[in-house]
């Protein structure tokens, strides 16, 4: 598949933005910032993108995409619920770790446009809480997880959800990764997620 010009420049675009509003946020960050990093004249950017709110939805969309293309990836190699469980957990601990634009916007940084971290954290948290959902639906079709639970599987998968977002919070925002074992962390949290559901 032919990779057309206005894609290659939008991606530029994308790339070089990124970076910047990692550095700085969006209130800091300018048009005329992105041009400079890419390289082009301020002409060039509202060609494709009228503002820097356009840019940033870009650039949100575009790491959204990638972490659901990471997390499904590492879901569907995994057999079985508990697994499957243990792979999400790790995946989404690996992708806030790394990529920083995303752990500030779900973690509610205040450098960014409220309106447009608000749409992307929702848009998040409904992914975060249908994946739990369907790991743990598929673990009451497979036997893993007591029948029983499937009445109540809404609010379990928003507890396991909320689980999982208390360590993220801990160990990302709140820094408390230092001396800790976090692989011991996210299977101790998902042996106890694992433990319930199976009673």
């Amino acid at each position: 598949m032919e990779i057309t010009k206005d894609k290659q420049i939008r991606d530029l675009i994308i790339v070089g933005a990124k970076k910047l509003f990692q550095q700085y946020g969006l209130g800091k960050t300018t048009m005329e910032d992105i041009a400079r990093e890419i390289g082009k004249g301020k002409s060039s950017l509202y060609y494709y993108y009228a503002t820097k709110e356009e840019i940033f939805e870009a650039v949100i969309l575009r790491e959204k995409e990638r972490l659901k293309a990471d997390v499904f990836s590492a879901v569907n190699h995994e057999h079985t619920a508990d697994g499957k469980l243990r792979a999400f957990a790790r995946t989404i601990y690996r992708a806030l770790k790394t990529r920083k634009l995303i752990s500030n916007i779900v973690n509610g940084d205040a450098s960014n446009d409220v309106c447009l971290t608000n749409i992307f954290r929702k848009n998040y948290d409904s992914f975060e809480l249908d994946v739990i959902r369907g790991i743990i639906a598929y673990g009451i079709e497979n036997g893993e997880f007591r029948e029983s639970y499937r009445e109540e599987l809404d609010e379990i998968a928003f507890v396991g959800a909320s689980v999982l977002r208390g360590l993220q919070v801990n160990l990302i925002i709140g820094g408390q990764v230092s001396g800790r074992n976090v692989p011991l962390l996210i299977n101790t949290s998902i042996d106890l997620l694992v433990k319930a559901l199976k009673h």
